[in-house]
C-alpha cells in the first residue's frame, strides 16, 4: 500500500507541473519510476488501481479528447477544490468539515457492507441463531460457530469459535460461505466474547473532555465503553475504558480532546502504545 501512495503522490506531482497540459498513459508510464518498470498489462492494472484511489480522496483523473483543439490526454482536477471552499464569502467551513467527517464516517463501512452483502446479514443471522457455518478463508475450508460481528480500522470481522478456539476472520476473504440448518448447537454467548485485538491488549481508562460533535462524529472508530456522561453545551465528560489502542489513538488524533483524570499507570500504558505506532 505504501508504494500505492508514492506513485499517487508522483501522479499528483506530475500533473502540478504542467498544469493546464493534457498528458497521455505513455508520459505518464515514463515519468513515474514505479510504472518506467512495468509491462504494458501490468501498468494498465496499476494505472486503473491508482485512478481509483485517487477519486476515492478527491482527485478525479480523466482522458479528455477535444475534438476541436486536438488535445487528447488526461486531466486531474479536484486539485483546488478546498483553497475554493475557503474563499468562498460567508462559507462555514468548520461546518463542512464536521459535515465530510460525517458523511465519511457512514460511507466507509457502507461501501464494504455493499461488497458483502450477501455474507454479512446471512452471518449475523447465523450467530444470532447460533449455527454452524462452513467456508473458505485464504483457500482454506473453515467449520466455525460464528459469535458476532465488528466493525474495526476500515474493515468488518467475523469472531467465530473454530475447534473451541475464539478466531477472527475477515469478512472480505471469506468465500463460498454455507449455513448450517441446525440451531443453538453452543452455549456461546455474545456478550462473553471478544475479537482477538482485544484479548491481546490490556485496559486503557482515562476520563475525557471532548467537543461534543466532535466526539458523536469519531466515537464509532474505535471499541470502548463509557459511563459518567454529563454534557454541558458543546462538551461531554466522560470516563472512558478501552482496549482498542489504534482506534483509540486515532480518536485523541482527530477529537483532540482533553485527558481531565488518568492514574499514573495508564498514563505509562498510553505512553507506550505511542511509542509503539
Amino acid at each position: 500500500m505504501k508504494n500505492v501512495f508514492k506513485r499517487c503522490l508522483k501522479i499528483i506531482a506530475l500533473f502540478d507541473n504542467l498544469p493546464n497540459s493534457n498528458i497521455d498513459s505513455n508520459y505518464i508510464k515514463d515519468n513515474i519510476p514505479e510504472y518506467r518498470e512495468l509491462s504494458d498489462g501490468a501498468f494498465k492494472r496499476s494505472f486503473e488501481r491508482d485512478k481509483v484511489l485517487l477519486k476515492e480522496v478527491g482527485f478525479r483523473l480523466e482522458y479528455e479528447n477535444d475534438k476541436w483543439t486536438l488535445q487528447e490526454g488526461y486531466k486531474l482536477e479536484g486539485r483546488n477544490i478546498i483553497t475554493q471552499i475557503k474563499n468562498t464569502p460567508n462559507f462555514n467551513f468548520e461546518s463542512f468539515s464536521n459535515t465530510y467527517s460525517v458523511i465519511k464516517k457512514y460511507l466507509s463501512p457502507h461501501f464494504e457492507l455493499n461488497q458483502n452483502l450477501k455474507i454479512i446479514p446471512r452471518l449475523s443471522v447465523a450467530s444470532r441463531e447460533k449455527r454452524r457455518v462452513s467456508f473458505l478463508y485464504n483457500e482454506k475450508l473453515r467449520k466455525v460457530y460464528p459469535l458476532g460481528l465488528r466493525f474495526h480500522n476500515g474493515s468488518w470481522y467475523l469472531g467465530a469459535e473454530d475447534n473451541k478456539i475464539v478466531k477472527t476472520f475477515k469478512i472480505s476473504n471469506i468465500n463460498d460461505l454455507k449455513v448450517g440448518t441446525k440451531d443453538n448447537l453452543h452455549n456461546n454467548e455474545i456478550k462473553n466474547f471478544t475479537f482477538t485485538w482485544e484479548d491481546k491488549s490490556e485496559e486503557i481508562s482515562v476520563q475525557l473532555r471532548s467537543n461534543k460533535n466532535l466526539h458523536n462524529i469519531h466515537k464509532n472508530i474505535f471499541i470502548f465503553t463509557d459511563s459518567n456522561q454529563v454534557i454541558q453545551d458543546d462538551l461531554i465528560t466522560l470516563n472512558l475504558v478501552t482496549k482498542d489502542h489504534h482506534g483509540f489513538i486515532k480518536y485523541l488524533l482527530l477529537v483532540s480532546p482533553e485527558i481531565t483524570n488518568i492514574s499514573s499507570s495508564n498514563r505509562e500504558l498510553l505512553l507506550q502504545v505511542i511509542n509503539g505506532l
